[in-house]
């Protein structure tokens, strides 16, 4: 805290005037030194033919934060020695937003979620000082909320005013990464769709564009699953903590509007002890104890991945929830696979030894299956990096290693 406060004054001695609230720092920002008022009549003005939906509600969210959130500058009496300035400064009455020449018109939603490498998010901002109107040009709808959100980053409140002491302001911005992740584990511990759309939304303000979803784990299986009701039915913490398809589904197109990608998370063959519950001649060392001698984390058991009845299950499972994702992308883990729960386990063993089959082999097997249906669903596999650094397999050109 004290590091942070010395950074800050320094800061503050170097560049009174700059603008501290934005957030990710543009790639690049030159202000002015003119105050600037935001007029109470202030308006968007979307110059863009049959524009999405998304895009409309965007903008209603974004006057909404405008007139409601009243974000005081962090110094001695907020904004009380701004006022003098305040007084003759020019009001800023619209921003005119625009699509490059030749862009083509797609959601925010669709944007949100085409591969990565291929969104476009960068946008140009402008802000003149004489209260003429501002500019936010892009070549997508996804660059424009972009840019919307650090335009909304730009004023402070403080007595009935709206406004800024920084104008001109003129911003090019492009992200420096095109994946910038945000990881929830909702199987540990359960929160209700309201918590994650305010998570969501959060994100949305730093311009985080994957919300990694780990919705399922050895503690609990809250995802509900058509084709396999009795994961939910037997391994939630209770009926009232699960989610349904629509709860899925309202939470992906929540994000999506807000530029954000979702990722599911279904780990395997490890952190899969709840399975048992449901399909108890799955998982090996179920419950086992001591835990440490089985599992990184209580409780254990693991899928029997070596039984082909398993290997078909899991694959089967991850394609009937896959397909019912619009994400190009979808984890099935891999990390911390406990060995010994299998040199114990005689079923597992059984197989191995008459297959000829060692257990790396074993596992290659069951991800070349479980990946193979992925990528039959049009998905891109995600694994954790113990997949490479702790395993032979063979793995797609395509996959993401994490």
């Amino acid at each position: 805290r004290g590091t942070f406060g010395v950074f800050a004054f320094v800061v503050a001695l170097i560049s009174p005037n700059s603008v501290l609230a934005l957030w990710p720092i543009p790639t690049t920002l030159s202000t002015g030194t003119t105050p600037l008022n935001l007029a109470p009549y202030f308006t968007f003005d979307l110059a863009i033919p049959s524009p999405p939906t998304d895009l409309i509600e965007a903008i209603a969210q974004a006057t909404y934060y405008l007139q409601h959130d009243k974000l005081g500058r962090l110094v001695v009496g907020r904004g009380a020695n701004d006022t003098a300035a305040l007084k003759d400064a020019k009001w800023l009455s619209s921003l005119k937003l625009t699509l490059s020449e030749g862009a083509t018109v797609e959601s925010i939603s669709t944007e949100s979620v085409k591969p990565l490498g291929t969104r476009s998010e960068e946008y140009t901002l402008t802000i003149p000082e004489d209260g003429s109107p501002a500019t936010l040009t892009a070549n997508s709808t996804l660059g424009l909320y972009r840019g919307l959100t650090t335009f909304g980053q730009l004023w402070y409140y403080y007595g009935g005013a709206t406004y800024t002491l920084v104008a001109p302001i003129d911003i090019a911005d492009a992200p420096a990464y095109p994946f910038r992740g945000f990881a929830l584990d909702t199987s540990r511990n359960f929160f209700p769709v309201t918590d994650l759309t305010r998570t969501l939304d959060a994100m949305s303000w730093v311009k985080i564009n994957t919300f990694h979803w780990h919705i399922t784990d050895s503690q609990s299986f809250p995802l509900m699953v058509a084709q396999y009701p009795d994961l939910a039915i037997n391994g939630a913490y209770s009926a009232e903590e699960t989610y349904s398809e629509s709860d899925v589904q309202y939470v992906i197109e929540y994000a999506a509007a807000r530029g954000i990608d979702v990722l599911l998370e279904i780990d395997t063959p490890g952190h899969t002890a709840i399975i048992g519950t449901a399909y108890p001649d799955y998982v090996a060392c179920f419950d086992a104890s001591p835990w440490q001698t089985y599992a990184n984390e209580p409780p254990a058991g693991q899928l029997r991945f070596a039984l082909p009845e398993v290997m078909n299950f899991t694959a089967s499972l991850l394609s009937s929830i896959a397909k019912t994702l619009p994400s190009y992308y979808f984890s099935t883990g891999g990390d911390e696979l406990n060995t010994n729960c299998y040199a114990d386990d005689y079923p597992t063993q059984q197989q191995l030894n008459a297959t000829g089959m060692t257990l790396n082999d074993a596992l290659n097997t069951f991800t070349q299956a479980t990946h193979g249906a992925l990528i039959a669903e049009g998905k891109t596999p995600v694994v954790w990096e113990e997949m490479v650094l702790n395993w032979n397999v063979t793995l797609s050109n395509e996959t993401i290693v994490m």
